[in-house]
């Protein structure tokens, strides 16, 4: 078995990319970043505004040129499960039928005496990071809750000579953030958390550019 390099077709219908809390900066610049409305409001990037739509793939699978690429994408085929509910012993898993995995083209995975190989290290070293990201991520989100800064959002603008509202998230209430004392402020700046959360509202701000990539409407 051996991995390759097959573009990111297999998320072309992916509207919404899971995101860890250290990838906001980067993420900003490129994909708008809001929380799940569901508790624990785990961040996500805003991939699409259509469900089933991704607008950041190309019809060849390509990623938008000079635009953030999720860790989350950037890890399949592989994730990680614990063996056991309870358990911290993690193993890492492959989805056998994803485009990456092929048996001539590519790195291998495997050594001839079956040992792990080094493409294989480096997808479990990987996935091992994304797992912390993830865990530290959730206590953000679950934090900035208990604060009451998450709260349900909405979006409008134009488009198309049309108003468009964009809503079903939750974001940071600005007002509530500007309300926290200086102590509450200064933990959250100890934290990361108050980088992240300026990355998470500036990056809002790409949501009318996003639009201008939909399909255009049909004429009346």
């Amino acid at each position: 078995m051996r991995l390759r390099d097959a573009g990111f077709g297999f998320a072309a219908t992916t509207t919404a990319v899971p995101l860890a809390a250290e990838e906001f900066l980067a993420a900003a610049r490129s994909l708008p970043i809001v929380f799940g409305a569901q508790a624990p409001h785990l961040p996500v990037a805003l991939c699409g505004l259509t469900p089933g739509q991704n607008l950041y793939v190309d019809a060849a699978g390509a990623w938008r040129p000079r635009a953030y690429i999720p860790a989350y994408l950037r890890r399949h085929p592989f994730f990680l499960l614990r063996v056991a509910p309870g358990s911290d012993e993690l193993a890492l898993c492959i989805d056998p039928g994803a485009p990456q995995l092929g048996k001539s083209a590519g790195e291998p995975l495997f050594t001839p005496e079956g040992k792990p190989a080094p493409a294989l290290e480096r997808a479990m070293a990987f996935a091992r990071g994304m797992e912390e990201a993830m865990f530290k991520t959730r206590a953000m989100a679950e934090g900035l809750a208990e604060l009451g800064l998450l709260k349900a959002s909405v979006v409008q603008f134009e488009h198309q000579g049309k108003p468009l509202r964009v809503d079903g998230f939750f974001a940071v209430d600005r007002p509530a953030l500007a309300a926290l004392p200086a102590e509450r402020l200064v933990m959250l700046r100890d934290r990361g958390w108050l980088e992240a959360i300026h990355a998470h509202l500036l990056s809002m701000g790409g949501l009318p550019e996003l639009a201008q990539d939909l399909n255009p409407s049909p004429a009346s």
